[in-house]
């Protein structure tokens, strides 16, 4: 890492919580792709028809859910994960 970038990290571990956010965000978003307004639009309808599908999964009864606590004991392998 660089100096300048380890100066900068200093720097910003001084600013207050908010504030961090708010660096990180922009610095986030400066390393994403720039999507012009169709593109955007695409992927949001995309998105969208992505949970109508996965809700009317569960509505059905094709997909069964289970409760979060028992999913993040799943996930930390404290419990067996379902046929």
């Amino acid at each position: 890492m660089s100096e300048t970038a380890q100066q900068l990290i200093s720097s910003a571990l001084q600013l207050p919580a908010s504030d961090r956010a708010e660096v990180v965000d922009a610095i986030l978003a400066s390393l994403q792709p720039q999507l012009d307004g169709d593109s955007a639009a695409e992927i949001q309808n995309a998105w969208a028809n992505e949970i109508r599908s996965r809700i009317d999964d569960i509505d059905s009864g094709r997909v069964n859910t289970i409760p979060s606590a028992e999913a993040w004991k799943m996930i930390d392998g404290e419990a067996e994960l379902p046929d």
